[in-house]
């Protein structure tokens, strides 16, 4: 049995932030535990390559570091005012928050939790 769900998102906005960040993403998987790991940057390559549409089928877990990610991006760019003086790093931090959580949301939907 597959534990995975459609990706459900669309990431349009602040496209240069987006894959500058993910990219770092992938430089930073190494605190992902085997076999996660494999599967996590697999993702993060295939979604820097344009390939994860939104109905594209993805693991849970997998989903579920992403938006970790995401969401820890946006306490450093944006909610925690280390870039203040830096309204293009801000913008961005402040768009992975909302993709954070639209994808926490969606994620919430499609999983029974318990």
């Amino acid at each position: 049995m597959s534990n995975t769900i459609p990706f459900g998102l669309t990431f349009r906005g602040q496209k240069s932030y987006t894959q500058s960040e993910v990219s770092h993403f992938i430089e930073c998987a190494d605190s992902v535990d085997q076999p996660l790991r494999d599967q996590y940057i697999a993702f993060l390559e295939a979604f820097l390559e344009g390939k994860v549409k939104p109905s594209t089928q993805v693991d849970i877990d997998v989903m579920l570091c992403f938006q970790g990610d995401l969401d820890n991006r946006a306490d450093i760019d944006y909610r925690e005012g280390h870039w203040d003086d830096e309204p293009q790093i801000v913008a961005g931090g402040k768009y992975f928050a909302k993709q954070a959580k639209k994808l926490m949301d969606h994620i919430s939907k499609n999983v029974q939790i318990g």
